[in-house]
């Protein structure tokens, strides 16, 4: 459930990001250029905050779900095909 609320605000904080980008445009047509790169700025680190926290929560839901259907068992292969699955073991094989 915290995923949800991980994306509702990397959302607001994209919106919030492109707002400001917004007044950088309107102090940019009035000419005041050092406030314009002061919200330019800010409006960047705003919007890349937005875009890491929507990852963040798409992340999180896609381990969950992993992990839910590697707890029920359900591997999602297909009838007669191979699936994938977490492996638990030794990424380097057995040992020598």
């Amino acid at each position: 459930m915290a995923y949800w609320l991980r994306e509702i605000a990397g959302w607001l904080l994209v919106l919030c990001g492109l707002w400001l980008m917004g007044i950088v445009i309107e102090f940019c047509q009035s000419r005041w250029i050092l406030e314009a790169a002061i919200v330019a700025v800010m409006a960047v680190f705003v919007f890349r905050g937005g875009i890491h926290l929507l990852k963040v929560a798409v992340a999180a839901r896609i381990c969950r779900e992993a992990w839910v259907r590697e707890e029920s068992g359900n591997d999602g292969s297909r009838a007669g095909g191979k699936g994938t699955s977490i492996s638990h073991g030794n990424i380097l094989g057995p040992p020598r």
